[in-house]
């Protein structure tokens, strides 16, 4: 089956959308690089769910599929300024790379990287040459081989060369031989470096399974990350989804307002009794004007519609009988009545008082009348109301959340037996975190994500290697540097990010931060010293590169081949230009 991979789509207005609560939370999961799959299992949703779901977001014009226009899913923040990711490629239409050769600058449809500023450089070039360069150079880093080729992933070692040989001659060197390049020389050098390498890697049968290995490798690495990163949103938004949906089912209990747009009067007596019976229990007791006010002879007067004959000499029918029905009441009306039920009906009037106070002192007889209890107060039926009211929401609630504490943990049980603990860390966490009371859950939690940082190390390992080995030393230390974060106490990663660091002529501090934190987890190693040297000398910071290389020294002893490495260090921080 074809996996999916929607992404956002620009200038989408969330709240003018209207969509359902599992909608929201499957549209907060996408980032243009989970697949329909991917998303099944963060949500919990089955699968068939999800694509449906994917289509009514498609039509709400909120996201795009694969083979629709629009501009290409944006590099994630959390892989930091730059990031070679070269699974983040631009997709053509049938899911192929667009042709970053020949046809780049008219098919890519993305904002330039670079600064405007650079085409002003007076250069022996023209506007459109200059354009493409620039484009094409800041986009090196983000290309896969295939793209940067412009042939597609199953391409054949005939059509490799095809495309090469199109695109060499454009940026090799000797077409611009004698002409004022300025520093547009350098970035062409880097252009046609990368395409030959490009070029190498996809014909040589071996080299090229090594890398469509690490392009699996680098998606992985990505799609485990999202999972484990956006876990305390998920967990925001199902909490926040069962509140609503509890919510809503009280927002318009069946037995207490009529269908939206009809009139109750409508429904049969049958049908009113329930709701008469509870606005009775739910009401504050008290008596009616009509009821407590004197008459003359000292008796409570009563309404003079119930006395007065109609003009058959029959009996009036009382007021309430002949009054029109309302409609059925607005959703916000819905929502305050549920108020009033929750608080006993009890309302604030303007000066702070409850509201049936002020209308009691409004409608209070003069001096004599009858005393009777105090606006607001409720009877013992209205507060057992209330109480069963509560109990009721309580008790959906509680039911909701059993509900998704079960989807979530099945969900954790069925990846961790496709050795999937991402997506098994994450349905854990949202599970535990609606129930913070059991041990049992708390504990499985704990254990799986402990699991899924190793397994996202291993990955983030695997994929440094390969950067390193290729030269990619930008790419490689922030690799390494997140095998750190999954091993904390791992020296050899930290050193590697030292060494990668100096190797990019990077932040020389950060490569001191991580090589120190390898000597204090391996005091004796003499190679973590010598990493911890280099990145002294490389700082500006002679005196400690020489206290590490004297404990280099020390700790060598007679070990020729120790001392022949600390020898050759020494060399290369004289190439760094501090002579130490």
């Amino acid at each position: 089956m074809t996996l999916r991979v929607p992404r956002p789509k620009p200038g989408y207005d969330v709240k003018s959308l209207p969509l359902k609560p599992a909608d929201a939370f499957l549209l907060s999961r996408i980032d243009g690089v989970l697949t329909d799959r991917d998303l099944s299992l963060i949500t919990g949703m089955s699968h068939g769910d999800t694509v449906d779901a994917l289509r009514r977001l498609r039509d709400f014009g909120a996201i795009l599929l694969d083979g629709e226009s629009g501009p290409p899913p944006q590099r994630g923040a959390a892989d930091g300024a730059r990031r070679g990711v070269d699974t983040e490629r631009p997709m053509a239409s049938g899911g192929e790379p667009f042709p970053l050769g020949r046809d780049a600058l008219q098919q890519v449809d993305s904002p330039p990287l670079y600064d405007p500023a650079e085409l002003d450089e007076p250069v022996e070039l023209a506007p459109d040459r200059k354009r493409r360069i620039l484009d094409l150079y800041y986009r090196l880093e983000d290309l896969s081989h295939y793209a940067l080729l412009g042939v597609p992933d199953q391409a054949d070692k005939k059509q490799i060369k095809s495309a090469y040989y199109q695109l060499a001659p454009e940026f090799h060197p000797d077409t611009y031989f004698r002409k004022q390049l300025g520093s547009y020389k350098q970035k062409i050098e880097a252009i046609f470096t990368r395409i030959t390498l490009a070029h190498d890697a996809l014909t040589s049968k071996q080299r090229r399974a090594e890398y469509d290995a690490y392009l699996e490798q680098t998606h992985k690495n990505r799609a485990m990350a999202a999972l484990i990163e956006q876990t305390p949103r998920d967990i925001a938004t199902i909490t926040t989804a069962v509140d609503a949906s509890v919510r809503a089912a009280f927002a318009e209990p069946r037995d207490l307002v009529g269908s939206p747009g009809r009139y109750s009067s409508e429904r049969t007596p049958a049908e009113h009794a329930p709701a008469a019976a509870f606005a009775r229990a739910a009401a504050p007791t008290r008596p009616s004007p009509e009821a407590i006010a004197p008459d003359r002879a000292g008796a409570p007067a009563r309404s003079a519609a119930a006395i007065a004959p109609d003009p058959g000499g029959a009996p009036a029918r009382s007021a309430a009988a002949t009054t029109p029905v309302a409609p059925a009441p607005s959703a916000k009306d819905r929502r305050e009545m549920f108020a009033r039920k929750l608080t006993g009906g009890l309302r604030r009037g303007p000066a702070g008082a409850p509201a049936a106070a002020s209308a009691a002192v409004a409608t209070a007889p003069a001096a004599g009348a009858v005393s009777r209890p105090p606006g607001g107060v409720r009877s013992p039926e209205s507060m057992r109301a209330v109480d069963a009211l509560k109990a009721r929401y309580d008790s959906a609630r509680n039911e909701a959340v059993r509900s998704q504490i079960a989807r979530y943990s099945e969900a954790a049980r069925s990846a961790l037996e496709r050795n999937d603990y991402a997506s098994a860390a994450n349905a854990y966490r949202i599970a535990a975190s609606l129930a913070p009371e059991d041990p049992a859950l708390q504990k499985a939690s704990a254990d799986v994500q402990r699991l899924a940082a190793v397994a996202l190390a291993d990955g983030y390992l695997k994929q440094a290697q390969y950067e390193a080995q290729n030269g990619r030393w930008v790419e490689a230390a922030l690799s390494y540097a997140k095998v750190c974060d999954g091993r904390p106490d791992d020296a050899s990663a930290h050193e590697r990010v030292a060494y990668a660091t100096l190797q990019a002529g990077e932040n020389t501090r950060r490569a001191v931060e991580f090589a120190r934190r390898a000597v204090e987890l391996v005091p004796s190693s003499v190679e973590y010293r010598l990493t911890l040297a280099l990145s002294y000398a490389a700082a500006g910071l002679a005196k400690s590169a020489n206290g590490e290389f004297d404990r280099a020294a020390e700790l060598a002893g007679t070990d020729a081949r120790l001392r022949g490495l600390i020898a050759q260090t020494r060399d290369q921080a004289k190439r760094y230009g501090k002579q130490v």
